[in-house]
């Protein structure tokens, strides 16, 4: 079978769907991957074949919603003309796209094959009405073939989802696919890694906010400061704080006691499959609906980025570090995810759209 990956060009889009491309390669299926030469690598690394073509999207995510909107219509509008002309020659029997890759449906109908999504996020926010997606349809001049339902393959655990009860239909709470790769610190000492994701990074004040705030305090600090910071502008580090501009963040949530982070979904989703409470400093879109949430289900705390303070971050680290309930939580939504049969249920309902 000829399974095409598609997605928006950032990490928090590509990345959760990765564990799944290297599943149905395993399983024998020939996967390509229409992405861009930033991404290259990554997807060639997992067994897909990449197929470029070029992006809309800016260096710097936009915080405002309107303009982040935009952005993604902007990016259908270029890309899809280009991704059908790389598969003019040899067409998929079925494309599995991340939910904000507007060209998989269209694409999908276009062919006349099927189309799985992948939902990196909620599926729907408190106060949507079911009509908001055929008005933002409209309202973009966006083929309405998005309309049609999809089988939806959700990456995160359904008591996550507001409401998740009441969903149903289309859509399978697959929950976080990766199994990454064990991480061995150094030492025996607590480790807390912090990372504000890959997009809004651009925050030197908050990252020297945590190394003032964990300077030498018994744990071994772990902290990644992205594209847009140099390490060295941070001044002298103590010893017990190591901050570099990548880390390998999946991996280290392996052995990690606590996880500062922009509470982006992908990053979330990677310390609750590993039961690491979270500190969230939501930066901007869905971040600052999933900051709250956290707290609201006792798996960590939330501090607002404009209240952000040495003293707030030692007070939220001793308290997810120590609070019963949250260990208690965490390990309840562990097991949820165990439960809910990840990469392999995944790569079970992609082979039934074709089998079927």
């Amino acid at each position: 079978m000829h399974i095409s990956f598609m997605a928006v060009p950032e990490h928090g889009h590509v990345l959760p769907g990765l564990p799944l491309v290297t599943e149905l390669v395993a399983r024998g299926h020939r996967v390509s991957y229409a992405t861009t030469d930033a991404f290259a690598d990554t997807v060639t690394e997992v067994g897909a074949t990449a197929l470029l073509h070029t992006t809309t999207f800016p260096a710097r995510m936009p915080e405002d919603g309107d303009a982040g909107t935009r952005m993604f219509v902007d990016e259908f509008t270029a890309v899809t003309p280009q991704i059908e002309a790389l598969y003019a020659g040899d067409r998929p029997d079925v494309i599995v796209c991340d939910i904000g890759a507007f060209q998989g449906p269209v694409l999908a109908d276009r062919w006349g094959i099927p189309v799985v999504q992948v939902s990196a996020s909620y599926i729907s926010l408190p106060g949507s009405k079911a009509e908001d997606f055929p008005a933002y349809v409209a309202a973009y001049g966006i083929p309405e073939e998005l309309l049609t339902p999809r089988p939806c393959l959700v990456v995160m655990p359904r008591s996550f989802q507001f409401d998740g009860a009441t969903v149903d239909g289309n859509f399978t709470f697959v929950g976080p696919m990766g199994s990454p790769a064990p991480w061995s610190p150094p030492d025996d000492r607590p480790v807390l890694v912090i990372s504000l994701g890959s997009s809004y990074t651009d925050r030197p004040d908050f990252f020297r906010t945590c190394v003032d705030a964990f300077a030498d305090n018994g744990w071994r600090v772990e902290m990644s400061v992205g594209r847009f910071v140099d390490p060295a502008d941070l001044g002298p580090l103590p010893d017990n704080v190591v901050v570099r501009q990548w880390i390998p963040q999946a991996s280290m949530l392996t052995a990690a006691s606590a996880f500062i982070t922009h509470a982006g979904m992908g990053g979330v989703m990677e310390a609750l499959a590993q039961g690491v409470p979270l500190i969230a400093v939501p930066q901007a879109v869905d971040q600052l609906l999933t900051g709250p949430r956290i707290e609201e289900l006792g798996l960590g705390v939330h501090i607002p980025r404009d209240e952000v303070t040495v003293e707030r971050l030692r007070e939220a680290l001793n308290r997810v570090s120590t609070d019963a309930g949250i260990a208690a939580n965490l390990r309840a939504v562990r097991e949820e995810i165990l439960a809910s049969g990840g990469v392999r249920r995944a790569a079970d309902i992609v082979e039934s759209q074709v089998e079927c």
